[in-house]
């Protein structure tokens, strides 16, 4: 659709006047013939009656929007079929005869809902319905998962030689040359048939990229090749704007236009780039459906945007695309193309000159090298033109407030574990083929994502748990990455009956998350108590549940070989067997490293050397406990290492008096080892 706006005038107005008796005329009457044949419930019958011409035959749909004492406006989508039929003009004047057009307009989408929906006349949101663009505006709290806006195509049309020097100022490339003559070429017919290419555009900045597209849709409207100068520009594309109807449904109202589109892979789209993937996918579905009678422009930002390069062809197969790169220029033309920038701010600026001195000394200059230029100058501009009170201010100090890694980060950082690791990725890559299947409506009948961890105590396994279901989340493999840790005691009930109704809770609980169920092998009974039920409940929802909980069992090696044993179809519904092994006395001093990081203390070389003596006599002893262990040893240094430091300090009587340095380091006389308990392989305690 096209969208445009009339302007009609009573084409037999003079202004109303009357003679009061006492010589005096008013400018003013209460209501004019117009005003009273154009009633407000007159508008609305005529606005239906538009509506359901368009609802027949689809060519045009005409809403009157607003109306004075001798004027009234028009808001027309006029489909792109009929853009140039002269039959849309004849039904206005038909139902207006005592008017006149004064004026026409092309508006955007967003200028046509604006006018619509603030008339007060009837029927706005039929209108937009009938339109499909009835989508919802995004709000603060339910916002777009992507950057949108709209904008009209403002030059004029341009001469080949007029298009030749524009392109010279913007420092053209080749590749911009080579496609302005072929849209400039005598071979084209000047009438529109269609897009025969598309565009990607590779800058190193955005505002580079704009000029190049500005140059590229004069162009195309100056030789008939563009039905609208209509653009629907999109950006900062992030997660989960391929899921988003609002996307599917502003590019399809684009019709007719230019769709601009920024191709750039965001952190936030997941590690393994499924979302980023899936967003391209669908794009170019879009592509392939829309590319006659819609122009895309997809925007490439050089060393950002192409991370996952794969994920392009979902979008340079389903049509013919020209890259066209960033030109580069001399001196001589980078000072020319930033004095233009800066002729172009908002504010005055008494030396446009002031902006050459950002530019770098170079040879040659890139576009975005000027660009950068600009954007330095723009900000010292500010301070020296509009707020001159930072005028002399340079720079400020900053404190960066650190982050929390991202959960796959989080993993790679975990001490030892490689074979976890790269299992790890391929229950994301199953996980994301899964997801693929169902999307392709494949079957996924005999896929499973449920796993087992099996470990001595303090080898990680809750941690990596608990770090998978957020990448699973990230990777948008579960839908909201919960995680519910259980135990026998929260499973197993006191009384008859309750035990299976518990489990179901907890399965509930973990919708689109997931369960861990740790020392699962407690669930194994002896006696004659409600274990074995919560077992075969466990197995049944493990089915029931599969595409939206994913279970983890954890527990000692050789106890979970017991526990699988109880029930036939608790293995076969297992897809994934990770063992962590024991860490070695090297890891676990690494560990201790870790952990006196994350906590803010530094470690003598001495310290370290002494515990991985203490580490290699730990690991002697059947279950240790690993990492535990570790966080044992280092509480009790912390514990040694406050008493010294009070002691220290008893002559001035205050802590305080110590540096930071000394409080935060560790040193060998703080270590000790701390005592195992081990008793025939039973679980050990610790000895404080």
């Amino acid at each position: 659709m096209i969208y445009y706006q009339y302007f009609l005038d009573w084409k037999d107005y003079e202004k109303p006047g009357r003679n009061s008796g006492r010589g005096r005329v008013y400018a003013y009457e209460p209501r004019t013939e117009f005003e009273e044949k154009y009633r407000e419930d007159k508008v609305n019958d005529i606005n239906d009656e538009f509506r359901g011409e368009y609802q027949k035959d689809n060519k045009f749909l005409i809403y009157v929007s607003r109306t004075t004492d001798r004027s009234m406006e028009l808001c027309v989508a006029v489909d792109i079929r009929y853009f140039d039929d002269p039959e849309c003009e004849a039904r206005i004047l038909s139902a207006f005869p005592e008017c006149i057009i004064t004026k026409r307009k092309e508006i955007t989408i967003a200028d046509f809902r604006r006018e619509v929906s603030n008339s007060r006349f009837y029927g706005a949101n039929k209108t937009l319905s009938a339109l499909n663009i009835d989508y919802r505006n995004p709000s603060f709290f339910d916002a777009y998962p992507f950057d949108k806006e709209e904008q009209m195509y403002e030059g004029s049309k341009m001469t080949k030689e007029q298009c030749r020097k524009k392109a010279e100022k913007i420092l053209a490339s080749k590749s911009m040359k080579d496609e302005l003559a072929r849209i400039y070429s005598r071979k084209n017919s000047r009438q529109y048939y269609g897009h025969p290419v598309h565009y990607l555009i590779s800058a190193g900045e955005w505002g580079a990229a704009m000029d190049m597209t500005d140059l590229l849709i004069g162009a195309l409207i100056s030789n008939g090749r563009l039905l609208s100068g209509r653009q629907t520009i999109i950006r900062n594309v992030r997660k989960g704007t391929y899921r988003d109807e609002n996307y599917k449904q502003i590019l399809q109202a684009a019709e007719g236009g230019v769709v601009i589109i920024e191709i750039n892979s965001q952190d936030d789209m997941g590690i393994f780039a499924t979302d980023f993937h899936e967003f391209t996918k669908v794009t170019g579905n879009i592509l392939s459906n829309q590319k006659k009678d819609t122009l895309f422009i997809f925007v490439e930002i050089m060393g950002e945007s192409m991370r996952n390069e794969d994920a392009l062809i979902n979008i340079t197969s389903k049509a013919d695309i020209i890259q066209i790169k960033e030109g580069s220029g001399t001196f001589e033309q980078a000072r020319d193309y930033l004095i233009d920038l800066v002729g172009k701010v908002e504010f005055t600026v008494d030396d446009k000159e002031e902006a050459v001195s950002f530019l770098p000394k170079q040879d040659t200059y890139s576009v975005t090298d000027i660009y950068c230029a600009f954007n330095a100058w723009y900000g010292s501009g500010l301070k020296n033109h509009i707020y001159k009170a930072y005028k002399d201010k340079k720079s400020y100090q900053v404190e960066i407030t650190p982050v929390e890694s991202k959960p796959y980060d989080e993993l790679k950082k975990l001490i030892g574990l490689e074979q976890i690791k790269t299992v790890v990725n391929d229950v994301i890559a199953a996980g994301k083929v899964r997801c693929a299947r169902e999307r392709m409506g494949l079957n996924t009948d005999n896929s499973s994502m449920h796993m087992i961890f099996t470990g001595t105590p303090g080898t990680a396994k809750t941690t990596v748990a608990r770090l998978l279901a957020q990448i699973l989340k990230d990777e948008d493999i579960v839908k909201s990455g919960k995680f519910i840790e259980c135990g026998r005691q929260d499973l197993v009930a006191r009384y008859v009956g309750w035990t299976a109704k518990t489990v179901a809770e907890k399965f509930k609980a973990a919708q689109g998350g997931v369960l861990f169920i740790d020392e699962a092998y407690s669930l194994v009974d002896d006696g004659n108590t409600f274990g074995a039920e919560a077992i075969n409940t466990i197995t049944q929802l493990m089915e029931n549940y599969r595409d939206q909980v994913i279970v983890i069992f954890a527990g000692y090696p050789d106890k979970m070989q017991d526990f699988l044993e109880q029930n036939e179809g608790l293995r076969s519904r297992i897809a994934f067997h990770l063992n962590f092994p024991d860490y070695s006395s090297e890891e676990l001093v690494d560990i201790m490293k870790l952990m006196c990081e994350k906590r803010q203390y530094t470690v003598t070389d001495e310290a370290l050397e002494k515990c991985r003596g203490i580490f290699e006599q730990a690991i002697r002893v059947e279950n240790f406990g690993n990492g535990r262990y570790v966080r044992n040893v280092l509480e009790q240094a912390i514990m040694r290492q406050s008493n010294r430091l009070v002691t220290s300090a008893s002559a001035s009587g205050k802590v305080t008096d110590l540096s930071k340095e000394t409080m935060c380091r560790l040193e060998a006389g703080d270590f000790n080892p701390v005592p195992l308990g081990n008793k025939g392989g039973t679980r050990i305690g610790f000895a404080v």
